[in-house]
């Protein structure tokens, strides 16, 4: 994650990931800046797929709030801030395989913000 991520934080109590300035959502009209955003491994994971996108209570896009966003997350990133979230799976199946980078990974989930970011915009 980090070739593609290199700014990449990562806490291992609860397998939590955080970009700190998320430029994909930046750049389709999304707010505050900096836009940082979390992620976390599901306790089953690989075999489970990921859920949701943590980010700032005061998000915005377009000057508005995202559609499918809660404000206060049930679960708290360990990261500074206040943490709200945003609905967001991958569609489709969860295929992990080994090696991850052949199957579903949390890379691939990363990646696929950009998608929710836009459908939003």
């Amino acid at each position: 994650m980090r070739e593609v991520f290199p700014d990449l934080i990562y806490e291992p109590k609860g397998d939590w990931f955080q970009i700190p300035n998320d430029l994909r959502a930046l750049a389709v009209g999304w707010t505050p800046q900096p836009f940082p955003v979390a992620f976390h491994a599901q306790p089953n994971h690989p075999g489970q797929a990921p859920y949701g996108i943590y980010v700032r209570e005061d998000v915005k896009v377009g000057g508005s709030t995202p559609q499918n966003f809660n404000s206060s997350a049930g679960q708290k990133p360990p990261f500074p801030g206040v943490w709200g979230v945003l609905s967001w799976t991958i569609e489709g199946p969860w295929l992990p395989k080994e090696p991850a980078r052949e199957g579903a990974n949390l890379l691939n989930y990363a990646l696929s913000f950009e998608e929710r970011y836009r459908t939003c915009a």
